[in-house]
């Protein structure tokens, strides 16, 4: 007999055999020991999970001539039948290659008749999603009243794809990644089953890379026992899924963190050499980080210490910045550029490290009680201000320029521009935004239906402001949507793209974050108005302005910045 595959040999027969849906395989159980189950089925899930599975097991239990308690006995002839595939009333269908009106209208003039060996015909329409919306409405009607014989399971990765019209028709049962110690735990089953030796590194290692998915992991643990010898390693494991270690990866952070770039990079392309695949060398990145910062909230030891010692912002930033290249890398061609920026990111972000650290003393300093330190401090704080006071500045001056100082510095660490924002306001008009949100949900589903998933996440809680003939300003729920759609021109050309698909006319697109709007607004109409008013009063305030952000960053300076409260009394 030919080899057959671990997650074929070892595809669960019964409902007990089903790892890590017990939401699932309990409800079902239930339902057909009390003979109370449904006429149509939905199974939504991630991929490995056990969809087409369960499916095929509730096929041979309702059918059972000997069941017990909702389980199949898997040893009468209709199970066995079902199981190797040859009971003609289980109809599996594949609808990513039968996905049109005429094979549902086949599968519509089929099920009328009696099932000829079962009691019931059970159809597993796998992937359900595919179909044409032409096939979902030949379906729709047997779905609403079918045979008393029949029963249909909709398995699909994409319940969201689906009618509502179908899904309100059927029980609807969600899959769940299946957790990384049940996947360990079976694997172990497996692994003695088939007196296979193995690393437990190398079983979590599988668990680990198989992201939820069963059958994921079963293929990888395949894989590996054909790549080694009789003895599964955490090596085998590494080499045909192309990822890499965390002891390589460590030395690859240290590296960065050193700024040895250019070593970085050679390791770097020594991985690519030996057969790793960047991807999952970026998603390797990303768990290390998270391990990493699971180690330090943990306080726990770990030998891989190459960020250990930097602050928990510091790593949540790095995730950002590895993140963001992953989706990046997905539409590029040369992604080996991708990963070498990356770690130029890395780099330079780490640079900025010290200074935070110097920051972070100063306040700490600033805040000790030391009388003798903040007398000093104050008899130099009074020396500045006599000083101002010498050259013309008034004390009630300062606090009124050093904000609004401060509101355009803070305004620069922002995610958008006032300068670009106010070229949109400048030239809106009430017809351009009017075409623009009544069309602005084709521009979301025009996204969706293109499987731009990086768009879709932009774009999802959106709304069009302002427009006109050449820009538009897009108000973003998140900060950090407007700072990508704003700094991030390939996103943002590609936004602008399907604007221009969607009204036929190339604008320039903007963002602004939904909380900042309506200051930003009130912002621009007063600058308006203060624009029609005396030019010399505005450049009397332009030139005491400098004199008093050394004021305040002296403050600052000298007391640290927690400690110094800015006061507007206009």
């Amino acid at each position: 007999m030919n080899y057959q595959a671990l997650y074929r040999m070892f595809r669960p027969q019964s409902f007990e055999d089903v790892v890590g849906q017990e939401h699932v395989t309990k409800t079902l159980r239930n339902a057909i020991s009390k003979e109370k189950q449904s006429h149509a089925y939905i199974f939504s899930g991630p991929r490995g999970t056990g969809k087409t599975s369960i499916a095929k097991v509730f096929a041979k239990a309702i059918n059972c001539l000997e069941r017990s308690d909702g389980e199949p006995c898997n040893e009468c002839v209709i199970c066995k039948g079902i199981t190797r595939g040859t009971n003609s009333d289980v109809i599996e269908i594949d609808a990513a290659s039968n996905n049109g009106v005429d094979e549902i209208r086949n599968i519509r003039d089929k099920v009328k008749y009696a099932p000829s060996e079962s009691k019931f015909k059970v159809y597993i329409i796998d992937e359900v999603h595919m179909l044409t919306t032409g096939a979902f409405n030949a379906l729709l009607k047997t779905l609403e009243e079918p045979p008393a014989h029949a029963i249909f399971i909709l398995a699909t990765t994409e319940p969201h794809k689906i009618p509502p019209t179908i899904i309100s028709r059927a029980q609807r049962f969600d899959f769940k990644a299946i957790s990384q110690e049940e996947i360990v735990d079976r694997l172990k089953f497996v692994a003695e089953s088939q007196t296979i030796e193995y690393d437990e590194a190398a079983l979590n290692f599988i668990a680990k890379a198989s992201e939820g998915g069963m059958r994921d992991a079963l293929s990888i643990m395949d894989q590996a026992i054909a790549f080694g010898d009789e003895h599964l390693t955490l090596e085998d494991a590494l080499n045909v899924t192309g990822s890499v270690d965390a002891k390589a990866l460590n030395e690859l952070f240290k590296e960065v963190v050193e700024g040895d770039v250019r070593q970085a990079f050679a390791t770097y392309h020594q991985f690519i050499s030996q057969g790793k695949e960047v991807n999952r060398l970026i998603n390797d990145m990303i768990y290390f980080v998270r391990d990493t910062i699971m180690n330090k909230t943990a306080n726990a030891d770990t030998e891989y210490d190459a960020l250990m010692h930097f602050d928990l912002e510091i790593l949540y930033k790095m995730i950002d910045i590895i993140n963001d290249t992953l989706v990046s890398i997905r539409f590029s061609v040369n992604q080996s550029v991708h990963f070498e920026v990356l770690l130029v990111k890395i780099a330079e972000m780490i640079k900025e490290k010290p200074e935070s650290v110097q920051t972070l003393a100063t306040t700490s300093v600033a805040t000790e009680p030391n009388n003798d330190v903040l007398l000093q401090r104050m008899e130099q704080l009074e020396s500045e201000l006599k000083t101002l006071k010498a050259n013309g500045v008034t004390a009630n001056a300062a606090p009124q320029q050093a904000k609004r100082t401060i509101n355009k510095n803070s305004q620069s660490k922002n995610a958008f521009s006032m300068q670009q924002i106010a070229k949109v306001l400048d030239k809106a008009n009430k017809d351009d935004i009017k075409q623009l949100k009544d069309h602005w949900q084709e521009v979301v589903d025009h996204a969706k239906s293109n499987d731009m998933k990086s768009l879709v996440s932009l774009l999802q809680n959106s709304e069009p402001v302002a427009a006109s003939e050449t820009h538009v300003l897009i108000k973003l729920e998140e900060e950090i949507h407007c700072e990508i759609v704003n700094k991030d021109d390939e996103k943002r050309e590609n936004i602008e793209n399907v604007v221009c698909n969607i009204i036929d006319k190339t604008v320039k697109v903007v963002g602004v974050p939904a909380d900042q709007w309506m200051r930003v607004r009130s912002e621009y109409l007063q600058n308006r108005k203060q624009g029609t008013s005396d030019d010399g009063h505005n450049n009397a305030s332009s030139t005491t302005e400098p004199e008093e952000v050394d004021v305040v960053q002296k403050a600052k300076d000298l007391f640290g910045e927690s400690t110094v409260n800015i006061i507007d009394e206009e």
